[in-house]
């Protein structure tokens, strides 16, 4: 397979007994062809942590925030309150939880970083029924 970038946004791929244009591809007709030079990999991609929402409320329970958020809800409107009830699960990169953290402290006052969020998350996820 052969890419060409046409232009900034687009990218032009020609297939070896799909696309007539290949050989004309492979031959310059297009540009100069140059080696393919893969990208480095960073790796496999982080997975987007999920709880369900027992294991959500019980480590919220277990750190001392869930009277604070029960609090923080009871103020919401009721597409919220709606999901901070009904959800079957919540992933750590839902817009919702994101935004409402930062209205979060800890029993001491220090307010919730990102990486409390995931150790909250990652405790979470060890609450088995």
């Amino acid at each position: 397979m052969i890419a060409i970038d046409i232009d900034p946004d687009t990218i032009a791929t020609f297939e070896k007994g799909v696309n007539p244009e290949y050989d004309i591809a492979r031959g310059g007709g297009y540009g100069s062809v140059t080696p393919y030079a893969p990208v480095a990999d960073d790796g496999p991609a982080t997975p987007d942590p999920v709880v369900s929402r027992f294991q959500a409320k019980a480590a919220l329970l277990q750190m001392g925030l869930l009277d604070q958020v029960e609090s923080l809800m009871a103020g919401m409107d009721a597409m919220t309150r709606l999901a901070w009830t009904e959800a079957v699960e919540f992933r750590r990169s839902s817009p919702l939880l994101n935004s409402l953290a930062p209205y979060l402290t800890w029993p001491d006052g220090a307010a919730l970083t990102e990486s409390d969020l995931d150790d909250l998350f990652n405790l979470a996820q060890t609450i088995e029924v």
